[in-house]
């Protein structure tokens, strides 16, 4: 998570924030900037915090998505003596509006990549087209995610108008501000008309912007910004578990004192032991004499 004063920020997937990777501050811009991994395919939201527990102002966090406005989350005032909670110092932006009553939640995606020749029939005639339109359609900020923190003073409730094509971003494949990945849009949900607050900004610069730029992680490896995953070695074998006869003294390594006292009893039963076997053992090998009623000796 990126943080600038009392501000927080960070891209949340499956629940949990995204790690950040170079993170670079920039004091004189307010602006903090980071790189994160991108899959595609995966949902994702915007989230930002707010812990000043003496915050006297509204405030919205505006979102940018690869260089478009995609909307914004209002942040209201503190109350006096209003206990700081998750729910009032947190914001989240995880859909943005398509139309009057459709919203879509935020995905990376695969970038499409334009400049084949296509062949068009027009007027009976052949005509090729190369898409060299597509050439200046990246924008400078494709790549990034951007938000903007700015106080703001409430004016009114309206309808959302600001509204957000769910068209794919299209570059042409000779363009050097190419990505592999986009932002992209999940499956449209329809929604009753949406109301919402008008805002006006305080100031002409964010308190704080926080930008994103994110990337295939294994891209972020190549380029060095990210560290290379540990990957266990191939062919390497597991080891064979050691079994520790049940009979011998095993020291488990963790520093446990042998009682003095018990080692010595111990050590006497041993030497009792020892006796009592040699015992066994001499006497049987020392043959038994019978003597019969007739007085001949026979060995057993």
């Amino acid at each position: 998570m990126l943080s600038y004063g009392t501000l927080r920020a960070c891209i949340r997937v499956d629940g949990q924030a995204l790690e950040s990777y170079g993170i670079e501050t920039f004091p004189e811009e307010n602006k903090v900037t980071c790189w994160i991994a991108s899959e595609a395919g995966k949902t994702f939201s915007v989230v930002w915090q707010d812990i000043n527990h003496a915050r006297q102002h509204h405030q919205t966090g505006d979102v940018t998505l690869d260089g478009i406005h995609g909307g914004g989350q209002l942040m209201r005032a503190l109350r006096l003596n209003e206990p700081l909670t998750y729910q009032r110092c947190t914001a989240e932006f995880k859909y943005v509006n398509t139309s009057m009553n459709s919203i879509c939640p935020l995905t990376f995606s695969r970038l499409q990549l334009t400049g084949q020749f296509h062949l068009l029939f027009q007027m009976c005639a052949h005509i090729l087209i190369d898409e060299d339109q597509h050439l200046d359609s990246a924008h400078a900020e494709l790549g990034e995610i951007s938000l903007a923190i700015w106080p703001v003073n409430v004016i009114g409730m309206g309808y959302q108008r600001k509204l957000v094509s769910a068209k794919g971003t299209m570059v042409h494949e000779r363009s050097k501000k190419a990505s592999s990945h986009c932002v992209g849009f999940g499956e449209e949900i329809r929604v009753p008309p949406q109301q919402v607050i008008s805002v006006a900004r305080v100031g002409t610069t964010p308190t704080t912007t926080f930008v994103f730029r994110y990337r295939p992680l294994d891209r972020l490896v190549a380029d060095g910004i990210a560290p290379p995953l540990m990957q266990p070695s191939r062919g390497t074998k597991r080891e064979a578990p050691v079994d520790v006869p049940e009979s011998e003294d095993y020291n488990d390594g963790t520093g446990g004192d042998i009682d003095d006292e018990a080692l010595r009893e111990l050590n006497a039963l041993k030497a009792q032991v020892k006796r009592l076997e040699e015992r066994i053992t001499t006497t049987r090998g020392t043959k038994r004499v019978k003597i019969e009623s007739s007085g001949t000796m026979r060995s057993q």
